[in-house]
């Protein structure tokens, strides 16, 4: 017996020796997911951009910005001058923050009276939002306790708190988590069915015995693969509108743009994700094959590196440009857009072209691979 067993273990051994594929996911795929997820996975939030609006344009309102320019945290983008210029870079997510200086800055410092400095932040990450508050309470301090001593010094009097914080929160002013999450739920649990629905498709029909009929068709494999598509892209629009009147019933989280956008772009998503499944099917030989192709890469990656739980902007370069290739990763954006700030396509339609080039070269990918013959 126990001859036998080591015959099969040494056998089974040399399999594994002598298969590529064995070999990659024993040695490859451990090492390419600790490093993808070991340098895509961090707490720490750094180089928020943000503008100011100096409405005070004296020595004094420029130090004040400078103590926000000389640390790593923070990021200055921008100097404007208008009140409509913050609700396009908040809409834009072109800053996290923006720093508004009254014009009476200077002169209320010099009489020992305290200012009233604004801090206007784009809610609609609450993490991202929280974090940036402590900063800000943090380097607001350090520039108080600077005030305090060079006015001290120069009358010798005990001057009123320096300045006094109001908050703007934009688009979720309570930072509540989730308006934030249901959303990026939705855009989760649609990949992960999507992919699965279509992971399936071709191998199935390999696998019972179908798929010479299927060949001998007179349709092209283009529109094999999209009358593939279609069935499931219904199932999973269908979804799309479950999930919608759930997140209002049950979270009472509900779009604040357009119903209409967001039911479009959603769609365009769900094609895109279906194509990838659809993708999967032409490689895999075997069912079990394609689900795993499926959870592993499109289920985690969605979930590490689109952005859903760790800010995009805190993970290295490489990292951010690989991230880019997953189609939720820009869904995410959209999504959350239409959930928090009611975006419009004015704003939208780069993340909503990209969706379509991935729906497009993604099924254009799956019937080349796709071949009619045994």
């Amino acid at each position: 017996m126990r001859r036998r067993l080591l015959t099969v273990a040494r056998a089974e051994w040399i399999h594994n020796r002598r298969d590529v594929r064995s070999l990659i996911v024993i040695i490859a795929l451990p090492v390419v997911l600790l490093l993808l997820y070991g340098y895509g996975i961090n707490y720490d939030l750094d180089h928020l951009p943000f503008a100011v609006w100096d409405q005070d344009g004296t020595v004094t309102s420029r130090s004040l910005v400078e103590q926000f320019q000389h640390t790593r945290y923070f990021d200055y983008r921008e100097l404007i001058t208008r009140q409509e210029r913050i609700d396009e870079l908040m809409g834009q997510r072109a800053v996290v923050f923006v720093l508004v200086i009254p014009p009476d800055l200077s002169y209320r410092l010099g009489a020992g009276k305290t200012v009233a400095v604004q801090f206007i932040l784009d809610g609609s990450e609450t993490t991202r939002a929280n974090v940036a508050l402590g900063y800000l309470e943090v380097a607001l301090a350090d520039y108080s306790a600077q005030v305090q001593a060079t006015y001290l010094s120069r009358e010798g009097v005990t001057l009123a708190p320096p300045f006094e914080v109001r908050n703007t929160i934009l688009y979720n002013p309570d930072l509540k988590s989730t308006p934030f999450i249901v959303p990026g739920l939705i855009a989760i649990l649609l990949t992960l069915l999507s992919a699965l629905l279509t992971s399936t498709a071709i191998v199935r029909e390999r696998e019972w015995g179908s798929f010479e009929s299927l060949i001998a068709s007179p349709a092209s494999p283009a529109e094999i693969m999209i009358g593939k598509l279609l069935p499931y892209a219904i199932i999973a629009f269908a979804d799309v509108l479950l999930c919608m009147v759930v997140g209002r019933l049950v979270f009472g989280v509900a779009p604040v743009g357009s119903v209409a956008l967001l039911l479009l772009t959603s769609a365009t998503y769900l094609l895109a994700s279906l194509a990838i499944g659809l993708f999967f099917s032409t490689v895999a030989r075997t069912q079990q094959q394609a689900i795993l192709f499926a959870m592993l890469l499109t289920f985690l990656p969605t979930i590490i590196l689109s952005g859903f739980v760790f800010p995009i902007r805190t993970m290295p370069l490489p990292i951010q440009i690989i991230s880019q290739v997953f189609p939720a990763t820009h869904f995410l954006v959209v999504i959350r857009s239409l959930y928090l700030k009611g975006a419009g396509l004015a704003i939208l339609w780069p993340r909503v072209l990209v969706l379509l080039g991935f729906t497009v070269v993604l099924v254009g990918l799956a019937a080349r691979r796709f071949q009619k013959k045994l």
